[in-house]
């Protein structure tokens, strides 16, 4: 993906229509401006976010929780670009105040359903679990963007299924 590799601001309409292999105009037909086609990206994350979310079984917390941890693992090694276009736009949330809603009431979906599972679970204080383990795959994610190979991903993984899974 161009925008994560570039960056936001770097990246042209132009280039991302010659990479798509369309001419600008055609681009423009879809969309009106760089940034409702970095929003429709952005919408598109999270309805794959959602669409894996709602395939979990809810009704056993337990590997309901295992399961995100996978996909989350899953996904941040199979897409690292996409994870850090959205890390770029975290870090620039002033700039990208549209962004911004967008996100916030994603991760208050999120926060939710590990909030549930881990209750179900039986966890004593759910919600700041919930919101830490979010933070942990904040804090993963840029460690591994940034250390690539380097980063302990298998181990950190493993340890985060057997703290809050087992």
């Amino acid at each position: 993906m161009l925008m994560a590799r570039n960056g936001y601001e770097s990246t042209s309409i132009a280039q991302i229509a010659k990479q798509a292999g369309v001419s600008k105009g055609l681009l423009y037909n879809y969309f009106d401006s760089k940034k409702e086609l970095l929003v429709a990206l952005v919408n598109n994350a999270m309805d794959e976010g959602d669409q894996l979310m709602d395939q979990l079984d809810t009704n056993e917390p337990k590997k309901a929780l295992e399961s995100i941890i996978t996909l989350f693992f899953q996904d941040l090694t199979a897409r690292p670009e996409h994870w850090r276009l959205m890390t770029e736009l975290t870090f620039k949330i002033d700039k990208f105040e549209f962004i911004h809603e967008i996100l916030t009431n994603k991760i208050n979906e999120y926060v939710s359903v590990l909030e549930s599972l881990l209750r179900g679970i039986g966890y004593e204080n759910p919600t700041e679990e919930a919101r830490l383990i979010g933070s942990l795959f904040d804090g993963i994610g840029v460690h591994y963007l940034v250390m690539r190979e380097d980063y302990p991903i298998a181990s950190m993984k493993a340890f985060l299924i057997k703290k809050y899974c087992s």
